[in-house]
């Protein structure tokens, strides 16, 4: 049962991901499909063309959590295998990914049947910046409140309020 839903909860993101969908009176077309898909769904969100709040190997979805005037650029994907919050006035910036799972290694089995660990979260801080092609790994709880990720980096670890991270992997190189 749980993966008819994904596999509907797929079709409506193709469907309302097309980016006719971005022209502003069909966009609140689309924040009303994300407002029945998930829990708790703010108001004045501009979700671009070609999101995907997706759930992989068949586990079950987690809580999503988005706020008012969040921003998310075309071509992101969530992974909402475990619990999401993302505050008021973020910006995902196109191109980005963020895992919430990860394969355990232990052995030389395929991995077909190696299983599946799902984190704990993501907690995404109110008014964060998340750069263009950014990684943010399954590991990653928090990115604080303020926070800036360069474009392109990969994030391994917590990021604190109001740094700036960038690189491969994430360093703070500033303080906003």
């Amino acid at each position: 049962m749980q993966l008819v839903f994904e596999m509907i909860r797929r079709v409506f993101q193709i469907i309302f991901g097309i980016f006719i969908f971005d022209c502003p009176g069909l966009q609140k077309c689309r924040n009303l499909m994300y407002k029945i898909m998930f829990k708790r769904f703010g108001s004045k969100n501009v979700l671009s063309s070609k999101i995907s709040f997706y759930v992989p190997h068949g586990l079950k979805m987690a809580d999503v959590v988005v706020g008012n005037s969040v921003r998310i650029s075309e071509d992101v994907s969530i992974d909402c295998s475990s619990n999401i919050t993302i505050e008021d006035n973020v910006w995902i910036s196109e191109h980005s990914l963020i895992l919430n799972h990860e394969h355990i290694i232990d052995g030389r089995e395929w991995k077909k049947s190696k299983s599946v660990r799902v984190t704990e979260g993501l907690f995404i801080g109110e008014d964060a910046w998340i750069g263009a092609n950014v990684t943010i790994l399954p590991k990653v709880k928090r990115i604080g409140k303020g926070a800036i990720i360069g474009a392109g980096s990969i994030v391994t670890k917590d990021v604190e309020d109001y740094a700036i991270v960038a690189g491969n992997p994430a360093k703070q190189i500033g303080q906003r």
